[in-house]
């Protein structure tokens, strides 16, 4: 009887070291920026909701890549208090890698960075829908203390040029 027991209880701690550890990876998946390769897309999108594209241009093996994104723009992104100041995404460039660009046409990543002067990652800039830089750039992770206000106040700006450019439409009532 104690042997079926602790088969039992062997069985469920199985069970629920499997299940937890689904659930652990669904949760880490929802807690990652998207990386885009449809320009295109992205700008329908922010031009939708009238919002930049802050896009942070990574690499492979960039420590300072990940620290940017797991201590500052995923934490925007779950604050839920971004979701109608900025679209969010993240792009990686590597050899061969390519992208569709604002007009649909296919791209090397590494032309699409120099477009924005990229040459260090992560480069973080602010795009309205056509691509167009709409706030001074963020190159590196040179004071982590200020990073977020940084970005603040980038988007900030990047906001306020799109939307001042951009009236909004009010419909009054009759």
């Amino acid at each position: 009887m104690a042997k079926r027991i602790s088969a039992i209880y062997l069985s469920f701690a199985l069970v629920f070291a499997s299940v937890s550890g689904v659930f652990a990876a669904e949760k880490d998946d929802a807690h990652t920026i998207s990386e885009v390769t449809d320009f295109s897309q992205i700008a329908q999108i922010s031009a939708e909701k009238r919002m930049p594209l802050v896009l942070m241009f990574s690499s492979e093996y960039c420590a300072y890549c990940v620290r940017v994104e797991k201590e500052f723009l995923i934490p925007m992104q779950i604050s839920g208090d971004y979701v109608q100041r900025a679209v969010i995404r993240k792009m990686k460039i590597a050899y061969g890698n390519t992208v569709r660009d604002f007009d649909g046409k296919r791209i090397d990543a590494d032309e699409f960075a120099a477009r924005y002067n990229v040459s260090v990652t992560p480069t973080v800039v602010f795009l309205d829908e056509k691509g167009r830089q709409l706030a001074p750039k963020r190159v590196g992770l040179m004071t982590p203390d200020f990073y977020g206000g940084y970005l603040d106040e980038s988007i900030d700006t990047a906001l306020d040029m799109l939307r001042r450019n951009k009236p909004l439409r009010v419909t009054l009532g009759d």
